[in-house]
Order: C-alpha cells, then sequence, then structure tokens
C-alpha cells in the first residue's frame, strides 16, 4: 500500500521570494509601459496575479460580478448558473480543442464581469499554482467562496429555482425545426443530452454522482487548510511545467485529436498534470483524490469562482508556450495553418480543407454568450487561436524563462524526437495489483537525454472502466511493496486524476513527465512503469472495475 499523503508542502524559501520580488516588480509597472509595444497591437487589459499587489482591488470587483450575476434572474443566460450549465453541456477535456474552448468560455465571462462589476477596466485574474500551490487567501473571502450564503445550498433547491429556465433555454429544440448537426440540439445530442431532464438528473439526481455539492461542502479546501498535497504540488511543479512547454507542436502540447470536442482521446502534460489534479485537490475533502466534495471535481466546476482563477493560468501558459515557439521559428498551431485562407468554406481549395488545422479551427463552439446575454458572433474554434479575440495579455508568471531561453538558440529546429516501444508485463490493474510495462533504453540514452536538455515523458495508453472517477499513481522502478512510496520518493512519477463526468468509451492516452527522477532509478535504462490505482496504494482495498494496460512507450524530444 502507498504511504497516505500529508497535507503539507514546503517551498524553498529564498526561490519563493525571488519569484515574489520578480512578480511585484513587474506588476508595478504601469500598464503602458509594462505592456510595451502591445499597447499599439491592441492589447487593452492586463491579467493579473491574483496574489499580486493589483491583487485585493481585481479580487473586489470579480466578487461584485459574481454578486451581480447571482442576483439575475435563471432566465437570464449570464446568471451564475446559467452560465456555469455552460461548461457542463459542451467543455471538451481530453482532446485538442480543450485549450481554445476555455479560452473563448473565460473570454466572454471577463466581458460580463467587466459589464456587472461596474469595473470597465477589469480582466479577469489568474493563479500561479506553481508559486503559490494552495488557494490564494482572497478566494475565501465574501463572494469568491461558494460555500457563501448568497449560492444555492441545496440541489432540491437548485432544481426549483433553474428547472424552468433549463426547460426553456432554447437548447432543445432545432432551429427553424430542421435537425442540423451544427447546432446547440446536435451538439447536446452528441453528449446523450436528449432532454432537459436529463441535464437535470445529472446535475441533481444521479445516483452515481450528480454534480451539484450541498453547503458546505461546495469546495473541498478550506481557509484553515488550503494547501495542496506533495502529488498536486509536484503536478504543479516547475519541472512539470517545463516538462509540458517544452512540447515541439501543438498537439502534442494541446492534448490529442479527436473527432470532435465531445469525444476524449487523450491528456497532454498540462491538462493531465496540472489542469486534472488541481481540479481534483480543490474539490476533494483534505485533498486525498478518494473522497469527493465539492464543485471543482466535475463539470459544473464554474459554480466555484476558483474555476476561472485556475484556467487563466492554464491559457497563460498557452500564451508562454505560443511565444517560445514563436522565439524559436516553429509552428504555434496545428498542421497546415500556413494554407488558411479568409475564403468561404465553399471556396477553401481541398488542399486547405484536408489540413489538420482546418478541421480544428472549424469545430462548433455555440453556447458562449456574451455581456449582454445574447448568443456571441464567434463560434468557431479558430475564432480563439489568439488572444487578441479579447485584447488582453498577462502579468508574468511561472514558467516564462522558457521564452528568454529560446531567443538565444537556433531557429526553426526541431530537436530530435526518439521513441522507444516498451511491452505490456502485467495488463491488467486492480485493487492491490498494478498494471505494468517495461521499456528498455539503449545505454547511455538517458545521460545523453539530460545533457541535451531533451525531455523524458512516458505515453500509457489505458482502458478504463465505463464513467471511471478513480484515480491512479504511476511509478518507475523501485520495491514491488508500495508501502513507502509517496510523492517525495524517486520512484514516484505522477498521478492521473479523474476529472469531470465523461464516460469512457475508448482507450486514453497519458502523458507523463519523467524528469530528473529516471536517471537516478533507471541508470542501466530498464524502465518499469506501473499503474496502481489510488484507493488501492491508500487502503489496500479493491473498489471499482480493473484498468487496462494496452500500450507503452518512453519518448524523448
Amino acid at each position: 500500500m502507498m504511504k497516505p499523503p500529508s497535507n503539507t508542502f514546503s517551498v524553498s524559501r529564498r526561490d519563493a521570494l525571488k519569484k515574489t520580488g520578480i512578480a511585484v516588480c513587474a506588476s508595478m509597472l504601469p500598464l503602458a509601459s509594462s505592456l510595451g509595444q502591445s499597447v499599439a497591437n491592441g492589447v487593452r487589459y492586463r491579467r493579473y496575479n491574483a496574489s499580486g499587489p493589483h491583487g485585493p482591488r481585481i479580487l473586489k470587483s470579480y466578487a461584485k460580478a459574481v454578486r451581480a450575476m447571482l442576483a439575475l434572474p435563471p432566465e437570464d443566460p449570464r446568471n451564475w448558473y446559467r452560465h456555469a450549465i455552460i461548461h457542463t453541456v459542451d467543455c471538451p477535456h481530453g482532446n485538442w480543442w480543450f485549450l481554445p474552448w476555455h479560452r473563448g468560455y473565460l473570454g466572454w465571462f471577463e466581458q460580463i464581469c467587466r459589464e456587472l462589476s461596474g469595473d470597465p477596466q477589469f480582466a479577469l485574474p489568474y493563479w500561479d499554482w506553481t508559486a503559490e500551490p494552495k488557494v490564494p487567501d482572497g478566494m475565501f473571502d465574501d463572494m469568491l467562496d461558494p460555500n457563501h450564503s448568497a449560492y444555492i445550498p441545496t440541489a432540491p433547491d437548485f432544481e426549483a429555482r433553474l428547472k424552468r429556465a433549463i426547460e426553456n433555454s432554447g437548447y432543445w429544440t432545432s432551429p427553424g425545426g430542421v435537425f442540423q448537426q451544427r447546432s446547440q440540439y446536435g451538439q447536446l445530442l452528441m453528449r446523450r443530452m436528449r432532454f432537459d431532464p436529463d441535464l437535470m438528473f445529472d446535475i441533481v439526481t444521479d445516483p452515481s454522482g450528480r454534480l451539484f455539492y450541498d453547503q458546505p461542502g461546495a469546495r473541498g479546501l478550506r481557509r484553515e487548510h488550503p494547501e495542496f498535497t506533495p502529488m498536486t504540488a509536484a503536478a504543479v511543479s516547475i519541472g512539470t511545467i517545463h516538462a509540458a512547454l517544452a512540447a515541439q507542436d501543438f498537439t502534442t502540447f494541446g492534448s490529442f485529436k479527436a473527432p470532435n470536442h465531445s469525444a476524449m482521446a487523450g491528456f497532454g502534460i498540462l491538462e493531465a498534470q496540472p489542469h486534472n489534479l488541481v481540479h481534483r485537490c480543490v474539490g476533494s475533502r483534505d485533498c486525498n483524490f478518494v473522497d469527493a466534495m465539492g464543485f471543482m471535481t466535475d463539470m459544473l466546476s464554474p459554480v466555484d469562482p476558483i474555476f476561472f482563477l485556475h484556467h487563466g493560468n492554464m491559457d497563460r501558459l498557452w500564451d508562454v508556450w505560443t511565444r517560445k515557439q514563436q522565439a524559436l521559428g516553429l509552428p504555434t498551431l496545428p498542421a497546415g495553418s500556413e494554407l488558411r485562407t479568409d475564403l468561404p468554406d465553399d471556396q477553401k481549395s481541398p488542399e486547405e480543407k484536408n489540413t489538420d488545422y482546418y478541421r480544428w479551427a472549424s469545430e462548433p463552439m455555440l453556447f458562449f454568450v456574451d455581456s449582454t446575454g445574447a448568443p456571441v458572433a464567434k463560434t468557431r474554434g479558430g475564432d480563439y487561436e489568439a488572444m487578441a479575440a479579447f485584447h488582453y495579455d498577462y502579468e508574468p508568471g511561472s514558467g516564462e524563462d522558457v521564452v528568454a531561453q529560446a531567443k538565444g538558440k537556433p531557429k526553426g529546429r526541431l530537436a530530435a524526437r526518439r521513441v522507444f516501444s516498451g511491452k505490456v508485463v502485467d495488463r491488467l490493474g486492480r485493487g492491490g495489483q498494478a498494471a505494468s510495462g517495461l521499456v528498455q533504453l539503449p545505454a547511455g540514452a538517458i545521460e545523453q537525454a539530460t545533457a541535451a536538455g531533451s525531455v523524458l515523458v512516458a505515453n500509457l495508453t489505458l482502458n478504463f472502466p465505463h464513467s471511471e472517477h478513480n484515480d491512479y499513481v504511476i511509478v518507475v522502478n523501485g520495491p514491488d511493496d508500495l508501502s513507502q512510496v509517496d510523492a517525495a520518493s524517486p520512484f514516484y512519477v505522477g498521478a492521473i486524476a479523474m476529472f469531470g463526468h465523461h464516460a469512457h468509451g475508448a482507450a486514453l492516452s497519458y502523458v507523463i513527465p519523467l524528469g530528473q527522477k529516471l536517471g537516478q532509478v533507471a541508470a542501466d535504462g530498464n524502465v518499469r512503469l506501473r499503474v496502481v490505482p489510488m484507493h488501492a496504494a491508500h487502503d489496500g482495498m479493491g473498489h471499482g472495475g480493473a484498468v487496462e494496460l494496452l500500450a507503452v512507450n518512453v519518448e524523448v524530444y
């Protein structure tokens, strides 16, 4: 059994002070001077670190906006719960539309907050969980805590207040009486939401795990214990962030290709590690990944105002990666973006329409509303490929150093990419039994990769039980007895945290950074990777179905 993680996490005081000092200096610059040339390029708003000097002022405006949205009638699409339901019915996870969808969701939400807060310069703050691996203290104040009395307290209350508005939302009918796949109703049918009672069942009734969390359990982490466990702290560590930012193409960075944004295919490092584990940690009781408690664990997560700060940091890191790619002269979008034109679809060439970029940019995103509550005109994934869609940029935060480093490197040169295939040894993992695979690396491969500054990752392809909500620990080499292996162990390399209420109808791939630990525990190049259910690691009991390991490899780039 794996030793349960403690609820403490320590960071270097020197590193923390250094990061804080850099952030303070940058954030104290006037907007025009701190943005430099970007003001002339259309940037009008700066998103600041919520825990920086600008934080108290911004959070005060944010709280005003939340209060106003909570007070709106349920018939108004800007009502707090109606807006959260957009995420429930349409949000992509585990595919390459994860980043643009959330950029659009945050951008339109920011405009609503700007309108309702009365603050014409309002821009969403972000939560730099790498520098601050705990819930920012200001997010426990007033309207920014979902356990506040202004929020709907129970699932029956939610149903009583929202049922009629959801029925009349317009989601459940075909425009003009003619069914179209590219309509809200068509998109809902892809997610098996046939009628409004399907959605209400998921939120308030589903015995396998409803989406509504009654007070006082609306958020798992509390002011008296806001810290991440070591496992979540590892998922947001600068080493993990650097591994994510090292990706050389969009599909490696932004999660896997999928047929549409309602399907799941696989998770890149950024989504698999910081995104999923922070959601689970903030939402679960004592951040233990086992006892789900709080909106952040599932698809109604935007009920918790911290959702938008969390995704602000995800969006910021996408911008950091984009600027790194630009500094290296490498692509920032899916393949084929160089062929794009502004021609109508029926006039585009077959070559343009046959690219990854066209597929990605054409994906419908139909549920966003603007600051008046009206449907937005930007309804495609490609509308959100750049921050220029909303005229903002970010105060610098963790990970920014990769941009400066990239500027000193040769332009347009991809690092050599090598894949070492492994074999599955133990196919099924259940109870205390781990699924496992073995990868044999050539002699000196780890040392060469380390010396070259390359990133080593494990790619695991897994089949999960239907609607799996359990989580898994990934161990490299180490003893057969896992009782002494925790997040501080050299054998622990990461966790797979299940976020959301998605049904898993096919195999999913996960990218796990191996970091510097591989050189310590696999000097002979013999890499044994094990996937053990988190609940079994904690208590040795076999809950749920078996996870099946289908394929494993180690990649260097």
